[in-house]
C-alpha cells in the first residue's frame, strides 16, 4: 500500500473516531439534560460528572444549578459559582447568565442588609449603595440615585465617595460631565492615599483632560500612573509602560522626579 494511501486511511480513521467521540458526548449531555429535566438528579449527576471533568460547558452549567439549589447534592453556592465560572470562561451563554443571576442574589441580600444603615446616615453604607445603583448590583441601575448616594457619603468625608464623585463627573454619570470638577474630587481622594483616584488622575492626563499645565500632560500622567502601579494596580502598570515609550529622555527625568514628589505627598504618609 502506498504511503499516501496509508496516510489517507489514517486520516479518515481519525476523523471517524473524532465524530464518534463527539456523538457520544452529545448523546451523554442529552441524557444528562433529560435526567435533569425529569428531576432524576442521581442519574444527571452520573452523566454530568465526567463531562464536567472534560470541561463541557453545558455540563458545568447544569452541575452549577444542582449545587446552587441543592438538587441531588448538598447545596454549595461557592461550588456552584466555580462551575458557572468555568463555563462562562468558555463563552457559554447559559453559564454567563447563571453566574450573573447567582451574583445578583448575593448583591440583593447585601443591598437589603445595608440599606437601613445608609438611610440612617452611615457614610460607608451610603457609598456602597451608590455603587450598587451605579452598577445595577442587586437593584435596577439608576445613575441619578448613584450620584445622590455618593454625594451624601462625600458630604460626610468618605474618601471612596470622593473618588466615586470624581468618576461621575469624569464620565457624566448622573451629572453633567465636567473634567475640572472630576479632577478636584480625584485630587481630594488622592491626597488621602486613594490608589484608584491616582489611577484615574493618570487617565485624565493621559487623555489630555487634566487642568495642570505646569508640565507636559504625559509627564503628569506618568507620575500618577507610576504611583498607582507601585501600589499594585495592574492596569496602571500596563499604561505606565506605554506612557514611558512616549517620553523622551528629558521628559522621563522630569516624570521620575514628579513621581517621587507625588509618592512623598500622596503615598508615603499612608503606608503601613
Amino acid at each position: 500500500m502506498g504511503l499516501m494511501k496509508k496516510f489517507a486511511l489514517l486520516t479518515t480513521a481519525g476523523l471517524l473516531l473524532s465524530l464518534q467521540v463527539g456523538m457520544a458526548e452529545a448523546a451523554s449531555i442529552k441524557a444528562a439534560q433529560r435526567a435533569f429535566d425529569a428531576k432524576d438528579y442521581a442519574a444527571a449527576l452520573t452523566e454530568l460528572t465526567p463531562l464536567a471533568k472534560e470541561g463541557d460547558p453545558a455540563a458545568l452549567n447544569l452541575l452549577g444549578q444542582m449545587y446552587e439549589n441543592g438538587w441531588g447534592v448538598d447545596a454549595d453556592v461557592e461550588m456552584a459559582q466555580r462551575y458557572y465560572e468555568r463555563g462562562a470562561r468558555q463563552g457559554h451563554l447559559d453559564s454567563v447568565n447563571s453566574l450573573r443571576a447567582l451574583k445578583n442574589k448575593a448583591y440583593k441580600a447585601e443591598f437589603d442588609k445595608i440599606k437601613p444603615a445608609a438611610d440612617a446616615g452611615d457614610a460607608d453604607a451610603q457609598n456602597r449603595i451608590g455603587e450598587m445603583y451605579e452598577f445595577g448590583q442587586g437593584v435596577k441601575r439608576d445613575i441619578d440615585q448613584a450620584f445622590s448616594w455618593y454625594q451624601k457619603a462625600a458630604d460626610q468625608g468618605n474618601v471612596t465617595a470622593w473618588h466615586n464623585l470624581g468618576r461621575c463627573y469624569n464620565f457624566g454619570t448622573g451629572v453633567e460631565q465636567n473634567y475640572a470638577t472630576a479632577e478636584e474630587w480625584y485630587r481630594k481622594a488622592a491626597a488621602q492615599g486613594h490608589q484608584e483616584a491616582m489611577f484615574f488622575l493618570g487617565t485624565l492626563y493621559a487623555t489630555d483632560h487634566g487642568g495642570d499645565t505646569s508640565a507636559d500632560s504625559d509627564v503628569i500622567a506618568y507620575a500618577w500612573m507610576h504611583n498607582a502601579a507601585a501600589m499594585g494596580n495592574p492596569t496602571a502598570q500596563a499604561i505606565e509602560v506605554r506612557l514611558k515609550m512616549k517620553l523622551d529622555e528629558e521628559q522621563q527625568g522630569e516624570a521620575d522626579a514628579l513621581a517621587e514628589e507625588y509618592k512623598a505627598r500622596f503615598v508615603t504618609p499612608f503606608s503601613n
